[in-house]
């Protein structure tokens, strides 16, 4: 299995898109492939796939993420109904949540975030997970980095998303560092989002990306059928099998394929951490409610009580 994260912290630049196209794109040539809406926006579960949010009180992904839900990541998926799918491959989606807005305050709980998604995912039997990563370099994103193989990462030619890049590359190798874990590979850019023909500002733009040391991978130029598709909560691959963009996602998937063909391995996760080795914030607030209730008096007296507690077991 090989985990494929699409990631800029910049936002509209195409993240979604081709998370969708390049997963997609995967299912329709045979791959089982699973695709991780991890940005709380939702906008591939939604928007792009016109499938329905987990219902409040269902097991979900920040269920499982924050350890509150302890099944397997098939058990969160939902089948999309809507791909022409080769025989043998699959495109499931592990769809957004309520919970995930308030997710990072959970996961910032843990001594050395960064592992939980790896956990949750590290058994799943398909051949490719696809994460959509949200617009943030936070801890959400930490956690798709420590998990995958290597990252897509689309941009638009010009100055701003240059910097983005930049930035990004010290996110990636700082996280390294951090977490310990072997170095991420840059499967490509994917420019995008611009009109054709390309502005001399653009073009211009397009050279320095080339000159970044990163594959530069098939364009997704602007187009209305992007829109449309999603529209209707089908795949563009699916949609208009042979638009420019189709056929761009089409070349995606065949690298990032071969790219699990020839270097993809497991992933080494760090095992569980022990009890009482790792930090809860709810034990913490419980703990000094009790101390301040038996302390404190009047107005204050019970303040503590307001925050979140553990549920009792």
């Amino acid at each position: 299995m090989q985990i494929t994260s699409v990631i800029n912290q910049k936002g509209g630049v195409g993240k979604t898109a081709l998370s969708v196209g390049a997963a997609a794109a995967l299912a329709e040539q045979g791959q089982r492939v699973l695709l991780i809406d991890l940005d709380p926006q939702g906008h591939a579960t939604t928007e792009f796939l016109g499938l329905p949010e987990t219902p409040p009180g269902q097991p979900s992904l920040p269920m499982a993420l924050s350890k509150m839900w302890k099944g397997s990541i098939e058990e969160l998926a939902v089948r999309h109904p809507r791909c022409n799918v080769r025989p043998g491959g699959c495109l499931d989606v592990v769809p957004t949540a309520p919970g995930m807005f308030d997710l990072v305050r959970r996961l910032d709980q843990f001594r050395v975030p960064g592992w939980q998604l790896a956990r949750v995912i590290q058994f799943a039997n398909y051949e490719h997970v696809i994460i959509d990563c949200p617009p943030a370099l936070d801890l959400l994103t930490n956690n798709a980095l420590a998990a995958t193989h290597g990252v897509l990462v689309p941009v638009q030619p010009d100055r701003t998303s240059i910097r983005a890049l930049r930035l990004l590359r010290e996110q990636v190798s700082y996280l390294e560092q951090l977490i310990g874990r072997d170095p991420i590979t840059y499967f490509g850019l994917v420019p995008g989002l611009y009109r054709r023909p390309m502005s001399t500002y653009a073009d211009a733009a397009m050279r320095e990306l080339h000159g970044m040391g990163i594959p530069v991978l098939p364009h997704i130029p602007m187009g209305v059928v992007i829109n449309e598709s999603a529209q209707r909560g089908i795949p563009v691959t699916t949609f208009a099998p042979h638009c420019v963009q189709s056929g761009a996602f089409h070349q995606i998937a065949q690298i990032i394929e071969g790219h699990r063909r020839r270097y993809a391995t497991p992933q080494a996760v760090p095992p569980e951490p022990q009890n009482g080795d790792e930090f809860v914030f709810e034990d913490f607030i419980s703990d000094i409610s009790g101390a301040r209730s038996r302390k404190d008096s009047g107005a204050r007296r019970g303040l503590y009580d307001l925050m979140p507690k553990r549920k009792s077991r």
